[in-house]
């Protein structure tokens, strides 16, 4: 578990590794290709209360060494977020897993950009 400050001001305690994630960057564990030693990945923290908070873990690993950021974004920066990872993805796509866990929290956002 992290503590990361949110835009709000609030202290929120994440977990990457159990929260629900809606985007990921391929991970590779092959050192070849320089398009997979960086990316993003953006989960969804769900609070008691039923609030929500969205946050993104910007990763970078060269040479053996990892580094992580993380902030939060609100439901408009992820919308834009997720729209201009669609849109980058061309003629290819996104990968199914990913466009259905887009639809899942946001049904039809993929849809209004065609």
């Amino acid at each position: 578990m992290k503590t990361i400050r949110t835009s709000d001001g609030k202290w929120l305690q994440i977990d990457p590794k159990t929260d629900p994630w809606i985007f990921k960057s391929p991970h590779s564990t092959i050192r070849a290709s320089l398009d997979y030693r960086k990316g993003e990945d953006l989960y969804i923290r769900k609070l008691p209360d039923g609030t929500q908070y969205y946050y993104l873990v910007s990763w970078t690993d060269w040479q053996r060494e990892s580094k992580e950021a993380y902030r939060t974004l609100s439901e408009e920066e992820v919308k834009k977020f997720l729209l201009e990872k669609s849109q980058s993805a061309g003629k290819i796509g996104l990968d199914p897993d990913i466009s259905d866990r887009i639809e899942r929290y946001f049904p039809g956002l993929l849809k209004r950009r065609r």
